[in-house]
């Protein structure tokens, strides 16, 4: 395998060189994760087209579920990915793969959320309308994603990022294929789901052969407080990033759920390119946590391309809604044409959050952490209050989002300060 390059590794004054000079490799992320994008976005079109919009908000509210609780999966992978580059160069694992501290960490993770999917499986069922089978088969799949996480972790924290980004791609276009086959032979959401458990279970097995003879180091114990914080940041973040589904389909009817599901799925493509970032930034951040100038230089280009690339889909979606909804969901959406301009502009603080999270994470910053566990309260309590008003909600959500960013942008500087402080420049 070509080893990745690491533009932003450098301490010294030619960081910002090394980024120019070392532009291929991120060419190449970019292109394999434009087509992870397009297979993932061709996923939801073709299930939202084989389904219509009362089956698609269903599924809709099923991966929300998974999302939410096998979110800590990519948790885990934050946490692992820090941990292993915090000791980077101290210790080269040996021989086969040790039953380390992250192993241990994703088996417990992984048991724990789908005992908690399991128990809740009846109500759950009740309250998205639905039967048992669907919230077992999305529970099967939380254990392979914490697995599979590990292994990208593993991956993502020794720099490997354009590995992890063809394992992120290629289990998307496996998605869309199964997918397609599920819906031609008539299986509806519940075929879907299964087709979900079935890829994560072979992408979870693949990649932890390739990462068997990697490892954190013997003295990393599982669950510390660090690996603990990272992984609630996570966790706290794609709660208030995926939620706003699973109320919309308890809170409203469900052609407005479905018609909003449909929404969310084009406005959230903003998250993509600030979470792509992130597999590159975070390990580079964890070894130059003490050099401002370089988080300083991450940071503000993160936060400065995701707020363009944000309102320029919004800025296309406002233009052309009524087109993108026609061609890629048919009909039966007309009342998500209506939602998307709002929605998108209401979405690029919540991108530009994904963007500075990495610094947050990267440290594992309990204020960051207090940050989002107080955002999750306000916005249960807000949006539980505003829906079934749909454009209140997706106003208070946005305003929500703009309130986090500017606080975890404060927390930001004051790390920096205290950087400058440490080691002055």
């Amino acid at each position: 395998m070509v080893p990745d390059t690491d533009p932003l590794q450098s301490r010294g004054p030619g960081g910002g060189n090394n980024i120019r000079q070392h532009g291929r490799p991120l060419l190449e992320i970019a292109i394999v994760s434009g087509f992870g994008i397009l297979a993932s976005a061709g996923f939801q079109v073709v299930a939202s087209r084989g389904l219509g919009p009362e089956g698609f908000g269903l599924l809709a509210a099923f991966l929300a579920v998974i999302n939410i609780a096998a979110i800590g999966s990519a948790a885990l992978r934050n946490s692992v990915a820090v941990q292993i580059a915090a000791t980077a160069g101290t210790y080269q694992p040996s021989g086969r793969r040790r039953f380390d501290a992250s192993l241990i960490e994703a088996a417990v993770l992984g048991t724990v959320f789908t005992a908690v999917l399991l128990v809740a499986s009846p109500g759950l069922a009740g309250a998205l309308q639905s039967n048992e089978l669907a919230l077992l088969l999305a529970a099967g799949t939380v254990l392979p994603y914490f697995l599979f996480a590990r292994s990208l972790g593993l991956l993502q924290g020794r720099g490997r990022t354009r590995s992890v980004v063809w394992w992120s791609t290629g289990a998307q276009v496996a998605q869309l294929v199964l997918a397609i086959v599920a819906l031609s032979l008539g299986f509806g959401a519940v075929g879907i789901l299964a087709m979900f458990l079935g890829t994560i279970v072979f992408a979870s097995f693949s990649s932890s052969y390739q990462t068997r003879r990697l490892a954190l180091s013997p003295a990393t114990i599982p669950f510390s407080v660090n690996s603990i914080t990272v992984v609630l940041l996570t966790i706290a973040f794609a709660w208030l990033t995926n939620v706003d589904v699973i109320l919309v389909r308890s809170g409203t009817t469900e052609v407005m759920a479905g018609s909003y599901a449909a929404a969310a799925v084009l406005v959230k493509t903003t998250l993509i390119l600030p979470a792509t970032l992130s597999l590159y930034l975070l390990p580079r951040f964890v070894t130059n946590r003490n050099n401002s100038r370089v988080t300083r230089l991450g940071v503000n280009l993160s936060l400065g391309i995701t707020l363009a690339g944000g309102l320029l889909i919004a800025g296309l979606l406002w233009v052309a809604g009524a087109v993108i909804v026609a061609l890629l969901f048919g009909e039966g959406y007309e009342v998500t044409i209506g939602l998307l301009p709002l929605l998108a502009l209401a979405w690029v603080p919540w991108a530009m959050v994904q963007a500075i999270l990495v610094r947050i994470t990267s440290i594992g910053s309990k204020a960051g952490l207090g940050v989002l566990l107080l955002a999750i309260a306000v916005q249960w309590v807000g949006v539980t209050l505003l829906l079934p008003n749909i454009y209140a909600m997706i106003i208070f959500n946005g305003s929500v989002g703009v309130a986090v960013l500017l606080l975890l942008f404060a927390i930001h500087l004051v790390l920096a300060r205290k950087s400058d402080l440490i080691s002055p420049h």
